[in-house]
């Protein structure tokens, strides 16, 4: 037959059993948990604008019409005389010049040099007419700049209610024990 002693320390036992075994069950709830939180985890809010650096090149062509008028030759050479007889029996000379015009046609910053030849009797450049066909290129960058900000927490966000499990101090038993509840959490 048992005695009391031995009753006491069976049940002793098999207290340090159940302690252990709910040690072991509270750490592995609070592993599971970490890892359904670790692998559940969201980004924080945050609102992001990229940096895109773009370059754009375009071509504009611009159209100038230039108008002189009263252009006087530069240079004067006679090339050879003729000599004709006219009805009456009179003796004209008909002289062939080369003429040459030489003139600088400026618009905003574009320029033209032209060299103009003439050959003939009496000839003359009444006007001149030009149209210069420019192009620019234009470039153009664009540039965004990338900003994070992050919403500011409410109290809601910081607090949490879910199942805990840990090791402390129990009251029932006087020392520490292993539990298992549900609790609320405030995240600071």
């Amino acid at each position: 037959m048992e005695t009391i002693f031995q009753r006491f320390q069976t049940i002793r036992k098999m207290k340090d059993r159940l302690h252990s075994i709910l040690l072991v069950i509270a750490i592995l709830l609070m592993t599971a948990s970490w890892l359904v939180l670790y692998c559940s985890k969201t980004e924080p809010n945050i609102e992001k604008v990229d940096t895109v650096f773009t370059t754009k090149t375009d071509t504009l062509w611009k159209d100038t019409t230039i108008i002189e008028k009263q252009i006087v030759p530069k240079i004067i050479e006679k090339v050879k005389t003729d000599t004709v007889f006219s009805e009456n029996g009179d003796t004209i000379q008909l002289v062939t010049e080369s003429k040459t015009y030489e003139k600088r046609l400026i618009s905003d910053k574009d320029t033209a040099d032209l060299k103009i030849y003439t050959t003939g009797i009496n000839t003359s450049l009444d006007s001149l007419k030009m149209r210069l066909r420019t192009h620019t290129e234009v470039v153009t960058n664009t540039v965004e700049v990338t900003k994070y900000v992050e919403k500011k927490k409410t109290v809601w966000d910081k607090i949490s209610i879910g199942l805990q499990g840990g090791y402390g101090y129990g009251f029932q038993y006087k020392g520490f024990e292993p539990y298992v509840g549900v609790g609320v959490a405030v995240n600071l």
